[in-house]
């Protein structure tokens, strides 16, 4: 979760048609509950399978929000480049809402007519 309440889900995903892959997904802070509706990206697109066991796939895969602005996800997860038995690579990527850090909230307060003081 960012600083402004904004969740990041960051996964890797394949089937019978698509290799390997690592994608991103997420929901704004006022989005309904339960939903990841801001759409699905790919950080890269998978062009190889793992043929070799091991069953270890997700093991270096993380996600983490940038303490620096306290609004980029960063995400590192597995792919594959080509297909062998244990070819994978890490890719890192990251992305950010446009609404991360923007204020909000209500101003309310009275506005006066001020002039500054004659020296």
């Amino acid at each position: 979760m960012d600083g402004s309440g904004n969740m990041g889900l960051g996964y890797s995903a394949s089937s019978a048609t698509m290799f390997p892959s690592v994608f991103y997904t997420g929901r704004l802070v006022n989005d309904p509950l339960g939903t990841m509706p801001q759409g699905e990206a790919a950080i890269i697109n998978g062009t190889g399978s793992q043929t070799g066991g091991g069953n270890r796939w997700g093991d270096y895969t993380s996600m983490s929000v940038d303490p620096t602005d306290d609004c980029t996800f960063w995400h590192v997860n597995q792919y594959l480049p080509a297909t062998s038995t244990s070819g994978w690579r890490l890719r890192v990527g990251s992305f950010k809402f446009p609404t991360c850090g923007v204020p909000t909230g209500t101003l309310s307060g009275t506005v006066t007519n001020w002039r500054p003081r004659p020296y």
